[in-house]
């Protein structure tokens, strides 16, 4: 029996694990379960830490783009997908991987893996959009192919702002429907169950084969990890500070660390560009990963 698969996009810091608790947590509401794989650079546990009692199984990808580096991973991730107990899966990639090499090989293994059906959703960061300098084409790669899309961090964005962004998404893909957590979640369960009884159905939606190269897509290659060992026991003003102090060409930065009043506790403590550092977000799970910082920038020859 085919299951819905939904992809998750949208570039780094943008949402993309918030948008995925909010989906498990709505499809909790509706009585189904989804198995979660979730891919970031080199540190996927972190998060995949925060949503395990979510999910009806996660399993984390480390590497710096899913739909080159571990797309074998992903394929037999998937056929395991296809064995579970969860209702649907859901796949969050790294925020530089370019969704169309993925739909391209999904379509080619379509009669091994009858995903149905088969979508992505685009998050749009409303702090960034349009602003990402020579990241653009990446970001915009990652809604061409997009079946819905969320906009995210809209607080203090007025309606006449709002408005623009959601002009320029229509404009790069006028098909992709502006949904939320809720909304999606329903969808993929009322879609899902559409699909139960139907054999062979196209599954439709993916972009044709082919075309030019994908500048987008080499961006996604422009950016290096860095992890900086974290021992020890720090005051969240330390860490706060370690993190705003970092240079303005930092994409993203999390540290994984201990906090001095939270013994036996790990933290996660991140930030996305220029922004406020995140409140600090406890993890469970994680007690015996080192503690440490990842950055995530541009190497120094880009």
């Amino acid at each position: 029996m085919a299951k819905p698969l939904l992809f998750i996009t949208g570039f780094l810091g943008a949402g993309k694990t918030t948008l995925l608790r909010a989906l498990l947590d709505e499809l909790a509401e509706l009585g189904r379960t989804a198995d979660v794989i979730l891919n970031d650079f080199e540190n996927a546990e972190i998060d995949a830490s925060t949503l395990r009692e979510r999910a009806a199984s996660i399993h984390p990808i480390a590497a710096s783009c899913a739909c080159c580096d571990s797309l074998d991973d992903l394929v037999q991730l998937c056929l395991a997908a296809q064995e579970s107990e969860g209702d649907l899966l859901l796949v969050e990639l790294n925020g530089t991987a370019d969704p169309l090499p993925l739909l391209e090989t999904f379509t080619l293994l379509e009669e091994r893996l009858p995903f149905a059906p088969r979508w992505q959703v685009g998050v749009v960061d409303a702090r960034h959009w349009g602003s990402r300098d020579g990241f653009a084409p990446l970001e915009r790669r990652q809604l061409e192919t997009a079946t819905q899309w969320v906009l995210t961090h809209a607080e203090g964005r007025t309606d006449a702002e709002i408005e623009g962004i959601s002009g320029s998404v229509d404009r790069i893909n006028p098909y992709a429907t502006k949904v939320d957590a809720s909304r999606l979640a329903a969808d993929l369960v009322r879609e899902g169950s559409a699909f139960e009884n139907a054999a062979g159905t196209p599954v439709g939606g993916e972009p044709a084969m082919g075309g030019p190269p994908r500048r987008g897509h080499a961006l996604s290659h422009r950016l290096t990890g860095y992890q900086i060992p974290m021992p020890g026991c720090y005051r969240r003003d330390q860490i706060i500070g370690l993190l705003e102090a970092l240079p303005g060409d930092v994409v993203r930065a999390k540290a994984l660390v201990e906090l001095e009043g939270s013994p036996g506790s790990r933290w996660l403590i991140q930030r996305t560009g220029r922004h406020p550092v995140d409140p600090p977000l406890e993890v469970d799970g994680l007690l015996r990963a080192p503690c440490l910082a990842h950055l995530h920038r541009p190497p120094p020859c880009a």
